[in-house]
């Protein structure tokens, strides 16, 4: 008689060095998401300011996209211009919600003091070329 035998596999683990991170992709070229939204918003305003669209509710059906989102991005064309023109050439990338925030102020110098609370780095100019004072009561 013969003794059984018995197969087994074992597999033991084997120290590898971590394999350094990939570099990280660059930016894509061109606008940013909410520069191009910031520009859809004054895309919808002029269409609905020539009678090309009855309203939001009708810019909402040809875009495919809820009432609700429309508002938001038709309010980013009710920003102070400064704050879109920051936003527009690349100063900053600040989310929906950061603009949403900011925009819920109805006057520009209100605007301005709530984007530089949370953009303290970004220099805003308004359009005579000054910059704006954060010191504005």
């Amino acid at each position: 008689m013969t003794a059984p035998s018995l197969k087994l596999r074992v597999s033991f683990r084997t120290c590898r060095r971590a394999a350094a991170p990939p570099p990280p992709s660059p930016k894509p070229a061109g606008p940013t998401a909410i520069a191009r939204r910031i520009a859809l918003a004054h895309r919808i305003a002029d269409l609905i300011d020539r009678g090309e669209l009855d309203g939001l509710a009708d810019a909402a059906r040809r875009l495919g996209v809820s009432r609700a989102r429309v508002t938001q991005i038709a309010d980013l064309a009710l920003l102070d211009p400064s704050i879109q023109a920051a936003v527009l050439l690349g100063k900053c990338e600040p989310r929906d919600r950061h603009l949403r925030e900011v925009g819920r102020h109805p006057l520009w110098t209100d605007q301005r003091r709530a984007f530089l609370s949370l953009f303290p780095n970004i220099n805003l100019e308004t359009n005579d070329g000054n910059d704006v004072d954060r010191d504005f009561p």
